[in-house]
């Protein structure tokens, strides 16, 4: 809903020229020995300032004050004073914490994997490489092959949840070792961004299902206020007998890990009543294989490129990736999340809208593909060739 016209009929905003009309009245009933007020006269210079100085506060009230005083309008540090007056604060951003493997071909002798050692991505299509710190110090001991040594993100942020293999550069050179592999499961604790305003606006009305409790609203509030969950759903229809409910979470990274679940547990179950039954879980994976075909332009240069951004393009709408929301038109609510279908319409607009792309033919799946409420689409395969 547009709030934009409720709130420009709570008051009476005049223009320029009215308030300068209102002053010059004014003026010639207070001084009516003053007579030029001819358009480049000092005093209707004057008065003209006057006028815009307060159209200026006219407009300050219009556009930030009264939009800030409403939960439905209000922004940023705004925001943020409605939520502390439900006891809510907006969930601040956090780093990714997993683990990659450390890998070697000749597996004779023993090396040192330090604490502080950075590893990163391969450039992504903004140029950026997302960097990655050992957290703890490991050694491959004579006639080991690879290791799994813990990392942490270099800075918070959901961009750092990436799929499985990106990590691959070693940028502190260590002897000896030939790669550098993330595998699919790598995330231990998942990477977020600060939380949107819409995401703590959401949040703040969940707060008057609260005060209805055990309803769907109310275990969504609680469970939407976990740090790292970004959706969820719930069956409350005795998924495991009579009065039992399931609720199944989504993380910035997709697929929830173990110690998120447990967090959600401990929370739910501080706020259901002892004869309840309600388990939080992972939802159930929906893998999607994904064989695509580009064509471009015959004139476009290269075509590594149109392939980097078509892969990023793809993992974003399966793995939420913030840096898409001005690239990706509409992109919240075209993302693939929990109990959304798998539309071939999404795909074609993602990848048509890459600069030297003249065509693109999904070989499979050729029709849309059904998601159960309680599954999340993942990405298990993708077989993409541009010519």
């Amino acid at each position: 809903m547009d709030y934009k016209q409720t709130l420009d009929s709570l008051l009476d905003y005049p223009t320029f020229e009215q308030l300068l009309q209102e002053s010059i009245t004014l003026s010639r009933q207070k001084n009516p020995k003053i007579t030029n007020y001819n358009v480049g006269g000092a005093y209707r210079t004057l008065l003209e300032v006057n006028s815009e100085a307060i159209k200026q506060l006219y407009d300050l009230v219009r556009e930030h004050i009264v939009p800030n005083m409403f939960v439905m309008t209000a922004k940023g540090k705004w925001l943020d004073v409605h939520a502390a007056t439900f006891g809510i604060t907006r969930k601040p951003a956090k780093k990714a914490k997993g683990y990659v493997l450390f890998r070697r071909t000749d597996t004779s002798g023993n090396i040192l994997v330090p604490k502080g050692t950075i590893i990163k991505t391969a450039p992504n299509i903004f140029g950026e490489e997302l960097k990655f710190i050992t957290t703890e110090e490991k050694v491959l001991i004579d006639g080991q092959a690879e290791i799994s040594v813990q990392i942490e993100a270099e800075e918070s942020g959901a961009k750092y949840n990436v799929g499985e293999g990106m990590i691959s550069t070693l940028t502190t050179y260590i002897s000896g070792i030939d790669e550098i592999y993330n595998p699919a499961n790598w995330l231990l604790e998942e990477g977020t961004d600060e939380e949107t305003d819409e995401s703590l606006r959401n949040r703040i009305l969940l707060v008057w299902a609260t005060k209805s409790i055990f309803t769907d609203d109310y275990y969504r509030f609680h469970t939407l206020s976990v740090d790292g969950v970004v959706d969820c759903y719930i069956d409350n229809q005795h998924p495991r007998g009579q009065g039992t409910a399931d609720i199944y979470i989504v993380s910035s990274s997709g697929m929830p890990t173990t110690d998120l679940i447990s967090q959600v547990q401990a929370v739910i179950d501080d706020v259901k009543t002892p004869a309840a039954d309600v388990l939080v879980k992972a939802p159930v994976e929906k893998q999607i294989n994904l064989d695509i075909t580009i064509t471009s332009y015959s004139d476009y240069p290269d075509k590594t490129l149109i392939q980097t951004e078509a892969k990023r393009r793809i993992n974003a709408l399966f793995i939420y990736n913030p840096d898409y929301k001005e690239i990706i038109f509409d992109y919240e609510s075209r993302r693939f999340t929990i109990g959304k279908n798998i539309t071939l319409s999404t795909i074609y607009y993602v990848l048509m809208e890459i600069e030297g792309v003249e065509k693109v033919n999904i070989n499979s799946p050729t029709t849309d593909i059904a998601v159960n409420p309680n599954e999340l689409p993942t990405l298990q395969g993708l077989t993409l060739q541009v010519v």
